[in-house]
């Protein structure tokens, strides 16, 4: 069977590097192009939950130990209120043991590390800002801003929300993201002590006037969190009159500890607020011989963390699938693995939403309600559904097989 020659890959973030890794796996020479100049630009960003399903992805690619060995093992999910009354604790070790694989803790740039040199530094591209493509029968032809172009069999389009490939795709005509009314303030606090922040538990706290707060342990040295606003609660926290960290102090003041406590060990400028997003539900990923994955495709808010695990699982499938196609049957594999993972995904972004609106309340009687709604339904109804919709992953068992990656068709 004649095999796929070339792939470009737009986007080096957590998508497109898994799926590039995938690929090569395949023995498909693939190339990574992304607009930011520099590697340290693209190692940014905070801590994040990995869950089981995204290391029975990874473990196909050979990569779920490596990132696990630079990960911290997650035991407990525990629910709180803003007064510090346990909602509901999920016990992971069960579905850890039942399922074969870990739900983690990890700086992004870790995960990022892993997969970079799984793919290789000579195959990613910095400083190449994609304008524009063409295609035709045969493959892909694809414009940087610096005027350099690029062939390939497809194009797969792992740049992000606000993709420039989907742009392209749809003729520069299509509605914004749509905004999911809260901020999250990300961060890593210096903060060591197990009696301070116990390792192993990741903490989901939820509040009445718009606020959430979450954290866990990243090492013995460091803790993660995410202070969430609704705009109603933003709105009075002044950051023109003050600096973030105290703005956030003076709006967390009334919670339990530790969270005053891990807001004023944070650095400063490592507070970094990032308005949430996402895409209703839709098809439309593919045109011909190019296909979205990632954020660009199904881009979700942040309350089941598993943004990151679906552009993992998706990154996954296309490759798998992609490996087994003769070049000219691109267009109908795009297809197909859009028909594959369109339902899964869209069933994560709409729970994610679902759950994100929760967190919207603002009244005292209406968050007590959710709390008693959370602490009569968490740890039975919806651990299970929570658990039905992550394990039901509908990719195929075993490992990618290795492919020889010595010789590269074309190379430089």
């Amino acid at each position: 069977m004649a095999t796929i020659r070339k792939a470009l890959v737009i986007g080096a973030g957590i998508g497109g590097l898994t799926t590039a890794a995938g690929l090569l796996r395949q023995g498909i020479e693939t190339e990574v192009f992304e607009a930011r100049p520099s590697p340290g630009r693209l190692l940014t960003g905070g801590g994040f939950m990995l869950w089981h399903n995204a290391f029975l992805s990874l473990r196909r690619l050979g990569l779920d130990e490596a990132v696990a060995a630079d990960s911290v093992r997650m035991r407990f999910h525990e629910f709180r209120s803003d007064t510090g009354r346990r909602l509901a604790r999920w016990h992971l070790d069960g579905p850890t043991e039942k399922c074969g694989a870990p739900a983690c803790a990890l700086r992004r740039s870790s995960l990022h590390k892993v997969l970079t040199e799984a793919v290789g530094d000579h195959r990613i591209r910095l400083g190449s800002r994609l304008i524009g493509y063409t295609q035709d029968a045969e493959g892909v032809t694809a414009r940087f801003q610096d005027g350099s172009t690029a062939r390939g069999d497809l194009l797969i389009g792992a740049d992000g929300l606000r993709s420039t490939v989907r742009g392209v795709m749809r003729r520069g005509f299509e509605p914004p993201p749509r905004y999911a009314g809260y901020t999250a303030w990300q961060a890593i606090a210096r903060l060591p002590g197990e009696s301070v922040v116990p390792t192993g538990t990741f903490f989901n706290l939820w509040g009445k006037g718009g606020l959430r707060f979450l954290y866990c342990r990243l090492n013995e040295n460091e803790v993660y969190w995410d202070a969430i606003t609704s705009d109603r609660a933003a709105a009075g926290i002044n950051t023109i009159a003050d600096m973030r960290r105290s703005a956030l102090a003076a709006a967390y003041r009334d919670w339990p500890e530790p969270i005053g406590r891990i807001i004023t060990a944070t650095e400063e400028e490592a507070i970094l607020p990032v308005s949430i997003h996402d895409r209703p539900p839709g098809g439309g990923w593919t045109q011909g011989r190019v296909v979205l994955i990632g954020d660009a495709a199904h881009p979700m808010t942040l309350n089941l963390s598993q943004g990151a695990g679906q552009a993992i699982e998706s990154g996954v499938v296309l490759a798998g699938m992609l490996g087994r196609a003769e070049p000219d049957a691109v267009p109908a594999t795009l297809r197909a693995f859009e028909s594959a993972r369109r339902a899964r995904a869209a069933d994560m972004t709409t729970t994610s939403w679902r759950i994100g609106t929760l967190g919207l309340v603002h009244s005292t009687a209406l968050s007590r309600l959710r709390d008693l709604m959370m602490y009569a339904f968490f740890d039975n109804v919806a651990r299970g559904q929570s658990y039905s919709l992550m394990l039901d992953e509908r990719l195929e068992r075993g490992p990618i097989p290795s492919a020889a990656l010595a010789a590269e068709p074309g190379g430089e």
